[in-house]
């Protein structure tokens, strides 16, 4: 590869990364405020959605440290940072690049289990106390912290060797595929009990389910295509200690990588508009939000409990 092409592939996926930063902050961030803003949509269970929200948007972190990374000397050589300059900055740096996407998944995770209890027990589901939602939210970021802070336990100095390191980063990414699993497994039953099950006879409310389960089955589809290539990947190259970068060529290997990242951080934005932007009143407020106008009242939302 010459020198020219180098760069301009350099240039190509700084200028990828960057606008995804920027998509990521600024759709969760539209998602936090208006969450916050509109009275009406202070419920129990939106908790769970701007808890989402702010996970994505620390995920940002992940992109500004891959351009960091991209542009310095041991690739792009735009700029020379050392970005390890000791073993603690290496661990801390590194366990919140794995810490903000585990708490991305286990949010979604979160929230597919409680509408799945909604589904299935929704008087039970009414009489939820709010506490109760806070402590989920809290147990999520435990969770993520959790699983994240015993892959980086085992590598302290004499703790272990690098192939026993890989075998434990091995599991963080079984974590994030059993947040995918629960949330098919979640939605499917959703899905099953929709169509299957005996229906009410108020069309209003089979209309809403009818469209909270579209939304939901789009949410798991376009995850599941975003982060589980990203997975699997990683899942097979920390089970084999590292040994997959040597059957095809560093160039290959790279560029590998770097789409798979993409479209793993590109999930951070996308929920936010498959959450959110699917309810023609949030679009409505999002809209009167970017243009800065004044509103006398505030706009109705349709809460996540009665989509």
């Amino acid at each position: 590869m010459t020198n020219d092409s180098h760069y301009q592939k350099c240039i190509a996926w700084l200028t990828v990364f960057t606008i995804e930063a920027v998509a990521i902050v600024s759709m969760n961030a539209f998602t936090i405020i208006i969450y916050l803003k509109e009275r009406i949509l202070r419920k129990r269970t939106t908790s769970l959605v701007i808890s989402l929200a702010v996970a994505d948007m620390f995920v940002t972190y992940n992109l500004i440290f891959e351009i960091l990374f991209l542009g310095n000397y041991m690739y792009c050589n735009f700029w020379k940072i050392n970005l390890y300059r000791s073993f603690e900055i290496y661990i801390v740096t590194s366990s919140l690049a794995y810490f903000f996407p585990a708490a991305s998944l286990a949010n979604l995770a979160a929230i597919s289990l409680e509408r799945m209890h909604a589904t299935f027990r929704p008087f039970k589901h009414r009489l939820i106390k709010k506490k109760i939602f806070g402590a989920a939210v809290a147990g999520v970021w435990f969770t993520a912290a959790l699983s994240t802070a015993i892959v980086f336990s085992i590598f302290l100095p004499g703790r272990s060797d690098i192939t026993t390191f890989y075998h434990v980063q091995a599991l963080y990414y079984l974590f994030l595929f059993c947040c995918l699993f629960i949330m098919v497994v979640s939605y499917t039953s959703i899905a099953t009990k929709f169509y299957c099950g005996t229906h009410p006879q108020r069309h209003g409310a089979i209309r809403r389910e009818r469209k909270l389960t579209k939304t939901l089955f789009i949410v798991t589809i376009v995850s599941l295509i975003l982060v589980m290539p990203f997975t699997i990947f990683w899942f097979l190259f920390h089970v084999t200690s590292g040994e997959m970068d040597e059957t095809i060529s560093y160039e290959t290997w790279q560029h590998l990588e770097l789409s798979l990242r993409c479209l793993f951080y590109g999930n951070s934005f996308i929920n936010p508009l498959l959450y959110a932007l699917k309810m023609p009143e949030f679009k409505r407020a999002l809209f009167l939000l970017l243009r800065c106008r004044s509103r006398s009242e505030p706009v109705e939302v349709i809460p996540l409990n009665d989509i």
